[in-house]
C-alpha cells in the first residue's frame, strides 16, 4: 500500500515513523515506546485508506493513539511540544558548566532527542578568536578557562585572579557567541549552545522575546565523580592537565552555580547522565508549554 502523504502548507511528504517517534520522544515518551506508538499510528493510517492527511489532523490522531497507549499526560505533553512550530520562534538551549561535567555529551543527547541539528560549543568560538588575535592583543583567549588568570598581571587584579581571568575570557568570547545566536534567530533555527563561557543571565538576557529560551548550568556536585570524569579525558586534552588544575575547575563550578542561583536559573547535576537528560528534557517541555499558555 502506498505511503500516506502528510500535507502542510500545500506541500506533502510521506509519513515517517522515525520523525514521528522523535517528536513523541521529545515529549517525554521513552524512545522504544515512542517507536511503538509511531508504528501503531502508521497502521491506523494504512487502515483508513486515505492517500493523504493534513499535518494538524495527523497531530491530533497521534495524540489520540498516544492517549490510548500512554495516558492523557503523555498526549498533553506531545501536543504542547508540537505547539513549538506554531509559536514561530526558534528554541535556544544554553548549557553552561565547568570543564569535565559532561555538558557537551548532555547537549548532544538533548539535541538528538528534540530534533535539533545545530549544536555549538563556546570553546570552538574561543579557538576561532584565538586564530585571529595574537597573544599580545588578546591574551585571555590563549589559555583554558581555568588557566586564564595567568593572562592577568596579579598586581592589578582585585579579588580572585582565577575568576577575574575567566571573566575576561568570557567577555572576549561573548561577542562571538552573540553573533552565532543572532544568526540562528535571523534564520529561525533552533540550536543548543554549550560551554564554560555561558555565565547565567548574561548571554541569555539579550534573547528575551526572540526565542523560546532554556538556560541552565550543568554540574557534578560530587568531587570524586567529577575527578573521575576528568580522568577519562585523553587525546588532545590529556587528563593530567585537568587534574593538576582541579581546584581551579571546581572554583569555576562554584562561581557558575552561585550565578545560576542568583539569577533563578536551574542547575542540573550530571553525575547520572540519564537523569540529567530527563531534567533537561523537562525544562525544554516546560518552556514550550509556558510559552503556549501565555499566548
Amino acid at each position: 500500500m502506498p505511503d500516506t502523504i502528510v500535507v502542510k502548507g500545500g506541500h506533502g511528504l510521506p509519513y515517517s515513523k522515525g520523525l514521528m517517534a522523535q517528536s513523541l520522544s521529545a515529549s517525554g515518551v521513552a524512545p522504544e515506546r515512542a517507536y511503538d506508538v509511531a508504528r501503531a499510528l502508521e497502521a491506523r493510517l494504512a487502515d483508513s485508506g486515505r492517500p493523504e492527511i493534513d499535518a494538524a489532523e495527523l497531530r491530533e490522531l497521534a495524540a489520540e493513539v498516544l492517549r490510548e497507549r500512554e495516558g492523557g499526560d503523555a498526549a498533553r505533553r506531545f501536543l504542547e511540544w508540537e505547539g513549538l512550530d506554531r509559536l514561530g520562534r526558534p528554541l535556544v538551549v544554553l548549557l553552561g558548566g565547568a570543564p569535565g561535567v559532561g555538558k557537551s555529551t548532555l547537549a548532544t543527547l538533548l539535541a538528538g532527542r528534540i530534533g535539533i541539528t545545530r549544536v555549538i560549543a563556546t570553546d570552538a568560538i574561543r579557538h576561532v578568536i584565538r586564530a585571529f588575535f595574537s597573544h599580545d592583543f588578546m591574551p585571555s583567549v590563549h589559555y583554558s578557562s581555568f588557566e586564564a588568570g595567568e593572562a592577568l598581571d596579579a598586581s592589578g587584579v582585585e579579588g580572585d585572579r582565577d575568576i577575574a581571568g575567566y571573566l575576561r575570557q568570557v567577555e572576549s568570547v561573548r561577542t562571538g557567541a552573540a553573533a552565532i545566536l543572532d544568526r540562528a534567530l535571523l534564520e529561525g533555527m533552533s540550536m543548543v549552545l554549550e560551554g564554560v563561557h555561558l555565565v547565567p543571565g548574561s548571554v541569555g538576557s539579550r534573547l528575551s522575546g526572540q526565542c523560546v529560551l532554556v538556560e541552565a548550568v550543568v554540574t557534578i556536585e560530587d568531587e570524586e565523580v567529577h575527578r573521575n570524569h576528568l580522568s577519562l579525558r585523553g587525546g588532545a586534552r590529556p587528563a593530567e592537565r585537568y587534574l593538576d588544575r582541579f581546584d581551579q575547575i571546581r572554583k569555576l563550578q562554584r562561581y557558575l552555580v552561585e550565578r545560576a542561583r542568583a539569577s533563578g536559573k536551574p542547575v542540573i547535576d550530571a553525575a547520572n547522565l540519564d537523569s540529567a537528560l530527563g531534567v533537561a528534557l523537562e525544562l525544554v517541555r516546560e518552556a514550550v508549554g509556558a510559552e503556549l499558555r501565555s499566548r
